[in-house]
C-alpha cells in the first residue's frame, strides 16, 4: 500500500497527519485569466462515483468534497468504468481553508487499486471541511487524450452538507442579482448609441466598431458562479468547456447596438482572448445563436495584448475581405480593451479619462480584470 503519512500540523486545536507533499497546486486559481498548470477542479462531488476523462491538455483532474470529523473516507478507481491498463494515481489534500488554499497533501496512492489502479482506503478525517482528491495519470501511464477513469466515493460517517465551500462573493452577488447592473449596462450602451449615430451622419469612408466578447458581449456570470461553488477560480479547462457549451447570454443592450451599427452602414468587429480554434468556433456559434450579425471576430492566437489586432482592424489586414476601417467606437469591460490602455491610467488623473464617453464604452464588470493585479489602493 503506498498511502504516505508523515509530519504532524496543528490546525485549530487538532493535531493533523499529513504528507510533506505541500499544499494543492490548483490551475488558473483567481479571476478569469490565463491558468498555468495545476489541478483543474472540475465539481463538487458527495458519496457515489464520478466518471472522469482525462487528457494530455488536462491531466489533472480534481473533485471536491465534504467530510465531518472522524468519519472514514474511501476513493477508489474502479475497474468498471476505467480504461483497460489506464494507470492512476489519486492524491487527497485538504482541509480547505478560508484563503482557498488546501493546506497539506494527506495522502497518495497509485497501484493499490485493481491492477494499476489507485485506492485511498478508509482515510480517517481529522477536521471538519471540504477536502480535494486529485485524480491524474500514473507514473507508467503514458498520458493520452480521451483516457476514461471511474472514481467511486465513499464515507463511513458524515460525507453531505448544504453549506457552500466559500461565502458569497460580493461582486459576483451584485453582478447577477442588482438591478444598478443592468441599468449601467443599458446606460453605457445608450450613450454609446448616441455618439454613434451623431458620428456615423457625417463620417467618410469604412468605418466600424469593436467590442469585446466577455461580460461585454457575452454575459459569464454562470460560469463565475461554478466556480465560486466549487470555492476555486477561473481554470483553462473549465473555461473550454463552458466556452464549447455555447450557454453564454447576451449582456442587456448590446444586440440592439451591433444591429444600430449595421443599420448605420458600420462595420462590427469582435476582439476576443478566448483562444483561436475550438473557443472561437464556439464562440461564433454562441453569437449567431444570440442574433448577432457581424463582419469579423478576431481570437487570441498569440499574446493576449489586443493592440496588434485594434491595429490590424484600422489598416485593413485584420481579415480578407474586411477593409481598413475608422473605428468610430470601442466597447469593453476591461481597461485593455481600448487601445495603448492599462491600469496605469489609475495614475494619470481625470484628463487621461477623457476619451469616455466619447470614443470609449465601458460596461461595468465587478467580477474578474486586469484590476485582480493591482496591491494598491485606487489613487483617485
Amino acid at each position: 500500500m503506498k498511502i504516505l503519512v508523515a509530519t504532524v500540523l496543528l490546525f485549530g486545536c487538532s493535531a493533523i497527519q499529513v504528507d510533506d507533499g505541500g499544499p494543492a497546486d490548483i490551475a488558473g486559481e483567481g479571476g478569469k485569466q490565463d491558468g498555468g498548470p495545476g489541478i483543474d477542479v472540475q465539481k463538487r462531488i458527495e458519496p457515489g462515483t464520478q466518471d472522469a476523462v482525462l487528457s494530455i491538455a488536462d491531466p489533472r483532474l480534481g473533485y471536491v468534497f465534504y467530510a465531518a470529523e472522524d468519519s472514514d473516507v474511501t476513493l477508489e478507481v474502479t475497474h468498471g468504468g476505467t480504461d483497460m491498463g489506464l494507470d492512476t494515481l489519486l492524491k487527497l489534500y485538504g482541509p480547505r481553508l478560508q484563503n482557498g488554499q488546501y493546506i497539506k497533501t494527506f495522502a497518495t496512492d497509485e497501484d493499490s487499486g485493481y491492477g494499476k489502479l489507485s485506492r485511498i482506503k478508509k482515510f480517517h478525517i481529522p477536521v471538519t471541511g471540504f477536502y480535494l482528491v486529485e485524480l491524474t495519470f500514473g507514473a507508467a501511464a503514458t498520458p493520452s487524450d480521451n483516457a476514461h477513469a471511474r472514481l467511486a466515493f465513499s464515507c463511513d460517517g458524515t460525507c453531505t452538507t448544504v453549506d457552500p465551500i466559500v461565502p458569497i462573493d460580493e461582486g459576483l452577488k451584485w453582478y447577477r442579482r442588482s438591478a444598478e447592473r443592468i441599468g449601467l449596462q443599458l446606460q453605457s450602451f445608450q450613450l454609446a448609441s448616441e455618439k454613434l449615430t451623431a458620428k456615423a451622419a457625417s463620417v467618410q469612408g469604412d468605418w466600424g466598431v469593436i467590442l469585446d466578447v466577455d461580460e461585454t458581449t457575452l454575459n459569464n456570470s454562470q460560469y463565475q458562479q461554478s466556480r465560486l461553488d466549487l470555492g476555486v477560480g477561473f481554470s483553462p479547462g473549465t473555461w473550454t468547456a463552458w466556452v464549447t457549451s455555447k450557454q453564454a447570454t447576451a449582456v442587456p443592450g448590446v444586440l440592439a447596438y451591433t444591429q444600430l451599427a449595421k443599420q448605420l452602414g458600420g462595420r462590427v468587429v469582435f476582439i476576443t482572448n478566448r483562444k483561436a480554434g475550438v473557443e472561437c468556433a464556439a464562440t461564433e456559434d454562441n453569437l449567431h445563436a444570440l442574433g448577432f450579425d457581424y463582419d469579423a471576430i478576431l481570437c487570441q492566437t498569440g499574446p493576449s495584448d489586443k493592440n496588434p489586432r485594434f491595429q490590424s482592424v484600422e489598416n485593413g489586414t485584420a481579415v480578407a475581405g474586411l477593409p481598413a476601417l475608422q473605428v468610430l467606437a470601442f466597447v469593453g469591460d476591461n481597461i485593455t480593451d481600448f487601445p495603448a490602455l492599462n491600469q496605469t491610467i489609475r495614475t494619470q488623473g481625470a484628463g487621461a479619462y477623457a476619451s469616455f464617453g466619447e470614443d470609449y464604452f465601458l460596461i461595468p464588470n465587478s467580477m474578474y480584470g486586469s484590476f485582480d493585479a493591482n496591491t494598491d489602493a485606487n489613487p483617485m
